[in-house]
Order: structure tokens, then sequence, then C-alpha cells
């Protein structure tokens, strides 16, 4: 019996042995092909760098706590689809 199993009462839970070699799609052209292919449409900076820009606010929510009041806003990202939306705090004007 392993010491694992013995300390423990069941085997070693180890990621060696989750999926047969042959289930890895290895990394390649493809990738890199399918990036480009994603980003054709965005500048970058000379560090390679770009700012998400926001297009459009889908939804608004206001979380209250105690004696605060957490303002949250759901916004669309230029170059994402809207299933990429996030929820950001919302910045400006909030009373």
């Amino acid at each position: 019996m392993p010491p694992f199993e013995a300390l423990y009462g069941r085997g070693c839970r180890s990621p060696i042995g989750w999926f047969e070699a042959g289930d890895v799609k290895p990394l390649g052209v493809d990738l890199v092909k399918d990036a480009q292919d994603k980003w054709d449409s965005i500048v970058l900076d000379k560090d390679l760098q770009y700012e998400e820009e926001p297009i459009a606010i889908l939804d608004r929510d206001v979380c209250k706590l105690r004696i605060n009041e957490i303002r949250s806003v759901k916004v669309q990202w230029k170059h994402r689809p809207v299933e990429e939306a996030t929820w950001e705090t919302e910045r400006g004007n909030a009373r």
C-alpha cells in the first residue's frame, strides 16, 4: 500500500493520469493564426499593449450594504461580443 493511501485512506489525486497523451492538442501555428485573425483590427502600442474601450452600458445595479451603496454597470467592450460584457464599478457622477 502506498504511504499516501495508508495515511489518508484514499489514493493520491495527482494530475498525472488525468488524460491520455493523445487527448492533448499541441499548441502551434494554428493557435497563433487564430489569435491574429481575432485581433487584426486592434491598434497596439510600441509595447504590444492596447486599451479596452467601452461602447455600451447594458445594465445597471445597486448593491446596498448597511450604510453604503455600490453602483455597478454592465459594460460591453469594443472588439468583444455581448457575452463577454463585464460588471464594473460605476465612476463619475455617482451619488
